[in-house]
């Protein structure tokens, strides 16, 4: 059988494969003019084939996408590249949807036509499902920290207050006061987990504003200021002024986590240097040390909750971090070398959305060839 020979003698051919495929087919000319639609398209679109045939592509766009994104198709389009991501479509009945779209240019060599084949599959279930699962099960885990937090917290009271009592009542010799001195340090250890742990499940609501980054680091390293001067750690930052949409009292208690982080792995003293690099995308901070570095093994791990490689460690201040930067709809990463040093990369998009939908493309060169209705 040859397949391409056959469904050029037999068109129905051609519509029984397309109909198998979950995707549905547009074929447009570089106007973005669609000339041919897949019988698929009714129950992902809404349209029957016939009502799309002679329309533009820009119908099944959003209004908000019709600035930049359009017009870079087109452009990708008459210059012979592909595209392919997600991106909001539009149904007849005017609902949205998160669909995969690809574009990929192909040219009739007999007739010397260019043509654009549009492939549509709608993943707008998946993609709610995957944050369903992904929020239920991060939910669960504050949910059950929050629980034992409150569990722990009633005895604890209680114990501190006898405790205070009995050694008021008898606790008269210096061997009892190290005793309570002791019990007494370790009850506030708990209680400083506790508190830790609480604010992790009860994330206040964040407040954004358009305020100086520097200002949270500022504040953050004030409250430092005597431990750095004592451990002989120079603190050096180039952060500038730069003003982002922020929570600040969020990303303080960011800094002075990431802070605690390095002063921790500089017992000896060192240096800690904090800078930024922005690109059309994002502004990112570097936030590094020289210290003692984390181990390749456990790199992976660093941001899971309650993960922690120190004995008196309960692993919540590097998960509440990358909880507030996706609160700010970033991201943080880290880089580490074992006695080198690490670095913590906290990411702030400027844009949430790729750069095809936010700026138009430069106009090349097109592929020329004038289009006609392909089944004609």
């Amino acid at each position: 059988m040859n397949l391409p020979d056959d469904c050029g003698s037999a068109p129905w051919l051609w519509e029984e494969i397309l109909a198998c495929m979950q995707q549905c087919v547009l074929v447009m000319d570089a106007e973005g003019l669609i000339h041919y639609s897949s019988s698929t398209v009714q129950n992902t679109l809404g349209f029957d084939p016939r009502e799309l045939k002679g329309t533009n592509l820009a119908r099944l766009l959003t209004p908000e996408d019709l600035q930049f994104l359009y017009p870079n198709l087109l452009c990708l389009a008459a210059n012979r590249r592909a595209f392919e991501g997600e991106v909001m479509l539009v149904r007849k009945d005017r609902t949205r949807f998160i669909a995969f779209l690809v574009t990929r240019p192909c040219r009739d060599l007999m007739r010397g036509l260019d043509w654009v084949i549009v492939s549509v599959e709608d993943i707008h279930e998946q993609k709610e499902l995957e944050k369903k699962i992904i929020k239920s099960h991060y939910q669960d885990l504050i949910q059950m920290a929050n629980g034992i937090a409150h569990e722990i917290r009633n005895p604890l009271v209680g114990i501190g207050g006898f405790v205070n009592r009995l050694y008021h009542a008898y606790g008269a010799g210096q061997e009892y006061r190290e005793y309570y001195d002791l019990i007494m340090e370790n009850l506030r250890r708990i209680e400083n987990v506790i508190q830790k742990v609480e604010f992790f499940a009860r994330l206040p609501e964040p407040s954004f504003k358009e305020t100086s980054l520097g200002n949270a680091l500022n504040r953050a390293a004030e409250s430092f200021a005597d431990q750095l001067k004592a451990r002989g750690i120079r603190f050096v930052s180039s952060l500038g002024e730069v003003t982002l949409r922020i929570d600040e009292n969020l990303l303080e208690r960011v800094f002075s986590v990431l802070l605690e982080n390095s002063l921790a792995a500089l017992p000896d003293g060192g240096t800690i240097t904090v800078d930024a690099q922005m690109d059309r995308a994002a502004f990112t901070v570097r936030f590094s040390d020289n210290g003692s570095g984390i181990s390749p093994e456990h790199l992976p791990h660093v941001f899971n909750p309650f993960f922690s490689t120190k004995a008196d460690g309960v692993g919540i201040d590097l998960a509440l971090v990358k909880r507030i930067l996706e609160i700010h709809r970033g991201s943080v990463g880290v880089q580490s070398v074992l006695g080198e040093g690490t670095t913590f990369l906290l990411e702030f998009p400027l844009d949430r959305r790729r750069p095809i939908r936010t700026c138009l493309f430069p106009r090349e060169q097109g592929a020329g060839g004038k289009p006609r209705d392909l089944f004609a």
